[in-house]
């Protein structure tokens, strides 16, 4: 039997011609069979848990009886859903609400509200002073250290706190928020304690020869372009150009020979009716990675870079959906 060959389409099918059956010859004639890769479910976006979490962060506000209790279920909401991109968010105005409630019962300057004020301020940032605080103090007195990164891809995107970040961008050490995204897709989020130095450490989430080890390979004009640090040993890209010509080439890691082409134009001799077929099922082998996917959760970033999360709208909903993606609602 012929060694697997996942191949990788920069683009979805379309037209009458079925491009199926040449990908395997084009295989065969290179000692490989076309097999699915590993499929990595994308990171969800559950509305039940955002509700729970926007209400508990409400009655907090309210200073409701029993509204201190809402703390502990924030922290294991937001623990166990870091795929959230607006988390670090949550988490700060979290200890902010905490701070008000320890400044009331201790005092402004309680050892409590300096250390609540101090971890909300580690995720978002200085905030504006309320009125008759004096912040300037505290906010000097955080200790902003380079961030030193290990093990991460070239090309992919880091996020921290909702903030994009890369080596030598200046953190609290403290616990953060993180989301790693490989173009425009988020490929891991969880929350990460950083020392003092504050050095992060991102194991590759990408099993090898996964459609998201292939994810980011671009089409380039002599051959594909993968992005650096795919882990997989031989693999193949498939491209249509204008529907009538199959662009293909063989991959090893990051490298990847220049485009075979070959024809896809049906026989003179065949009738209209079948030129205007709809296109044959995609078999299993089949990885799409079309450019595109993904783009919700990069506008979910760009949304909350911007500070569209900075205050409450209840009544607008926005929907994205990618090609091959269910839709993304917040």
């Amino acid at each position: 039997m012929l060694p697997p060959l996942v191949v990788f389409w920069l683009a979805a099918p379309t037209g009458a011609a079925d491009p199926h059956g040449e990908i395997e010859r084009w295989a065969a004639d290179h000692g490989y069979r076309p097999v699915p890769a590993l499929q990595v479910a994308a990171a969800g976006y559950d509305e039940a848990v955002v509700h729970e979490i926007e209400a508990l962060l409400e009655e907090a506000r309210s200073l409701a009886p029993g509204s201190s209790g809402n703390f502990e279920r924030l922290d294991q909401l937001l623990a166990a859903h870091p795929e959230l991109p607006q988390a670090a968010w949550w988490a700060a105005e979290r200890y902010a609400l905490e701070g008000q409630q320890a400044a009331r019962e201790g005092g402004r300057d309680s050892a409590a509200q300096r250390d609540l004020a101090a971890r909300g301020s580690a995720l978002e940032g200085p905030r504006s002073p309320v009125a008759g605080e004096d912040s300037t103090a505290r906010e000097d007195s955080l200790p902003y250290l380079p961030l030193q990164l290990i093990d991460l891809r070239p090309r992919d995107e880091l996020l921290l706190d909702g903030q994009r970040a890369g080596a030598g961008t200046r953190v609290v050490p403290g616990r953060h928020h993180a989301q790693l995204f490989r173009a425009q897709r988020q490929v891991w989020s969880g929350w990460v304690e950083l020392g003092s130095p504050p050095v992060l450490h991102v194991a590759d989430p990408s099993p090898a020869c996964s459609e998201l080890d292939l994810w980011g390979t671009e089409p380039g004009a002599q051959g594909p372009a993968p992005a650096p640090g795919v882990r997989c040993g031989a693999w193949g890209v498939a491209n249509l150009r204008g529907g009538s010509e199959l662009e293909l080439a063989l991959c090893q890691g990051s490298r990847c020979s220049a485009w075979e082409r070959r024809s896809l134009l049906l026989g003179a001799g065949s009738a209209p009716a079948e030129a205007a077929a709809p296109p044959a099922p995609l078999p299993a082998w089949v990885t799409w990675g079309a450019i595109g996917l993904g783009a919700a959760a990069s506008t979910a970033l760009v949304l909350w870079q911007t500070g569209v999360f900075d205050r409450p709208a209840p009544a607008t909903q926005f929907v994205f959906t990618g090609p091959t993606a269910a839709a993304f609602r917040f």
